[in-house]
């Protein structure tokens, strides 16, 4: 019988396991969320608490006291949380000092400056470009043979759209994909570290050839706004790398939507029927296969309450909105992918004042990347059985690592 301290907090603690994530990612996380509102674990030697429902999902998401700033509280943490020495990740300096890793006045000032770059006006003229992008890639592609879908379709269509909106030279995409890639799925410390210490170096590079070559792109702006003194050389540089990550992030939607498209040929049907429903789709794709299993770790700096459960005050949390988006308390037969579902209030980009900046674009880039690749391929196949898929390591990211395909 699972005994807790007077605070609460259990004797002994849970454990996700990786290969429970890789094999099936659902049937784990509904085994969670059917036991208990929130799960205390040991995480990377840190407890923390797994929150899965749907409704405490949402709620956490969006409550005030539940901080994403763990730079500014890591002494609290460090010395509330650790219940194991365990070699972790260093990452440089002021590499999180974005408005991703802020609350309060400096999440809401930083992500202002950030926002009225995605205004309607713009995103409707990146659907054009997109479209075009899309075509010259396919062009490329053999057919009727084996073609690697991730690599050669999904990831340079989200890596040429965010460094033509960054200002950043075609040649560096390929370094931008790779680095961001292990920076977020690696399970390797090395790996991490090299990633984070690569996407640095470079975005500190990036204002300083801005600074002798500026132009008119949204790293030149972000420059400028540092130079004005709305905000620091840190958060300068934070902007940049997040920016960067940020815009590879729709890779994984067009990627995952391919294969989720691919794996129900009905709901393939029906999109090639209704062009329209490719826009839609593309909220079940990231209700049905979230890009996040977890959410980065957040914080409490007061008591969280989740149906009867109380997690203390200076808890380290795991909110699973993968989890949530399979909740059958919120969506009917929610293992069944259906684009004609209605998805409203689905989590995939998030919830409340964090919720993701560029989800409309994302939106755009799936949406129109999936559109364009099945109508012009209406037959095409996976190379290997589903069940053979190869996922990305770790926890927190659902990416596909490769989708081979053939074209036809």
């Amino acid at each position: 019988m699972e005994t807790t301290r007077q605070d609460g907090i259990p004797e002994v603690l849970g454990s996700i396991r990786m290969r429970d994530l890789m094999a099936d990612p659902y049937a784990t996380l509904a085994g969670i969320r059917e036991a208990t509102p929130a799960f205390a674990i040991e995480n990377n030697g840190y407890r923390m608490w797994a929150i899965t429902r749907y409704h405490d999902v949402r709620k956490a998401l969006s409550d005030p006291t539940v901080l994403r700033d763990l730079v500014e509280n890591r002494h609290a943490i460090n010395s509330h949380c650790i219940v194991r020495e365990m070699p972790r990740a260093h990452l440089p300096h002021g590499s999180r000092r974005s408005f991703f890793d802020r609350d309060g006045e400096n999440h809401h000032r930083l992500r202002s400056l950030v926002g009225n770059v995605f205004t309607p006006t713009r995103l409707a003229e990146l659907r054009p470009r997109v479209e075009r992008l899309a075509n010259e890639l396919l062009d490329t592609l053999p057919v009727g043979e084996p073609v690697d879908l991730a690599a050669a379709f999904a990831r340079p269509v989200s890596g040429t759209i965010i460094c033509e909106l960054l200002g950043i030279l075609p040649d560096e995409q390929n370094m931008l994909a790779a680095s961001e890639s292990e920076m977020i799925t690696s399970p390797i410390i090395s790996e991490i570290e090299k990633a984070v210490g690569e996407l640095h170096a470079f975005a500190m590079k990036l204002a300083d050839d801005k600074r002798e070559n500026p132009g008119d792109d949204l790293s030149t702006r972000l420059l400028r706004l540092h130079e004005d003194a709305k905000m620091s050389e840190d958060e300068l540089i934070s902007t940049y790398i997040l920016i960067m990550v940020g815009g590879m992030e729709p890779s994984s939607a067009i990627g995952n939507g391919a294969f989720a498209l691919l794996t129900n040929p009905g709901q393939l049907a029906k999109v090639l029927a209704d062009p329209e429903l490719f826009t839609e789709c593309v909220s079940e794709v990231v209700r049905y296969e979230s890009p996040f299993r977890f959410v980065p770790p957040r914080y409490t700096s007061a008591p969280l309450e989740l149906d009867g459960v109380t997690i203390p005050a200076g808890e380290l949390l795991l909110i699973s909105p993968a989890a949530a988006n399979r909740d059958p308390e919120r969506f009917d037969e929610p293992d069944v992918f259906d684009v004609e579902r209605n998805t409203s209030g689905h989590l995939g980009f998030g919830h409340g004042v964090h919720r993701c900046l560029g989800s409309e674009l994302g939106k755009i880039e799936t949406a129109t990347a999936l559109r364009t690749l099945f109508q012009r391929f209406p037959d095409t196949r996976l190379v290997d059985p589903p069940e053979q898929a190869r996922w990305r390591p770790g926890k927190f990211m659902r990416r596909l690592d490769t989708l081979p395909v053939i074209l036809r």
